[in-house]
């Protein structure tokens, strides 16, 4: 069974550019020290800014990975027995560190250089038998309400034939494409006419409670928690008590049912994000009891902070709860 964890090394995919990597090696190090301790088997890194390219330069920070510094990890990593898996994010609401390709999104020259990003990570990594790409929250405006400068975001045909030439450039390699379950969970008939149950592997995610005797009050949680609708529809005229009445945590869980049980290979992410301790017991119940036989092949925990030490707290906190929730598994 796959345990992953979802950890960063680049960041350039929200609103704000860094120039310089925002990582730390100690951080890292100490990371995947107690990653190894919390059973998890394999490490899904999102790469974005952080490695040195050579099909694109221009894309690397200061002090990016070297080819040499990716392969030392991936054979530390290997000995002791974690996997580590190349993510990059192709979604129009995460993509800043694709630099100005971005602003050429779904031309010839943004395929061709998503097409030489794929290949790259596929021999760098070591011919992985996943590669992440990412595409969680594509066309979802609220996001994009907050970023500055060109913005822009796939729909209709647009959104299946980009979502299937990044998937295709993947699987003709050799490897299977890994997404976010959005798409899936948002078009789930469309997307069973589009993908053969086979051909990709989902993480449906969500970072909160089912189950509304946890549900958490707004009052108790943080800015950051309070996320889909807070601009568009203040709380305070909505007459919502807790956070999981948000409309857009309402449609999750709407779309995780839809997508539950269709069949393709699944590893669903939860997280110590949104301060739920019902997250994760709650999470693992839903996903056993209905997704189809055989096509649920594990868990992720994405604690969604910088791989930096003033992080670790909250870092080695998610990797406590994979391990409680995972560790028998």
């Amino acid at each position: 069974m796959i345990k992953a964890l979802y950890a960063m090394l680049g960041v350039n995919m929200w609103r704000s550019a860094v120039t310089t990597l925002d990582f730390e090696d100690a951080a890292w190090g100490k990371l995947v020290e107690k990653a190894h301790e919390a059973g998890i088997n394999m490490i899904v890194l999102d790469v974005g800014e952080g490695i040195e390219w050579k099909s694109h330069p221009q894309l690397a920070v200061k002090n990016a990975w070297s080819y040499y510094r990716v392969k030392q990890e991936i054979v530390h990593l290997r000995d002791m027995g974690i996997t580590l898996i190349p993510k990059l994010n192709f979604s129009a609401t995460h993509h800043l560190w694709l630099g100005e390709y971005r602003k050429m999104m779904s031309t010839k020259v943004y395929y061709d250089v998503c097409r030489d990003l794929i290949h790259e990570v596929y021999d760098l990594f070591e011919k992985p038998e996943y590669i992440h790409l990412g595409m969680d929250e594509e066309g979802n405006a609220n996001l994009l309400q907050n970023y500055e400068g060109l913005l822009n975001f796939r729909r209709g045909e647009l959104l299946w034939h980009d979502l299937k030439y990044l998937c295709d450039t993947v699987t003709a390699l050799g490897a299977k494409p890994w997404i976010w379950g959005d798409i899936c969970g948002e078009f789930p008939e469309e997307f069973q006419k589009r993908f053969a149950l086979d051909s990709v592997l989902l993480s449906p995610w969500y970072y909160f409670s089912f189950n509304p005797e946890h549900f958490k009050k707004i009052s108790d949680g943080r800015p950051s928690e309070i996320a889909f609708y807070r601009d568009t529809f203040p709380y305070n005229q909505m007459g919502l008590t807790y956070i999981e009445e948000d409309p857009g945590y309402v449609k999750m869980r709407s779309e995780l049912e839809a997508s539950a049980s269709l069949g393709y290979g699944m590893v669903p992410c939860f997280s110590d994000w949104g301060g739920s301790p019902y997250n994760a017991p709650e999470m693992i119940e839903f996903y056993t009891q209905r997704a189809k036989s055989g096509s649920l092949l594990g868990f992720m925990i994405a604690p969604w902070c910088r791989t930096k030490t003033e992080c670790l707290e909250e870092l080695f906190r998610n990797l406590d709860t994979m391990k409680k929730y995972t560790g028998d598994m």
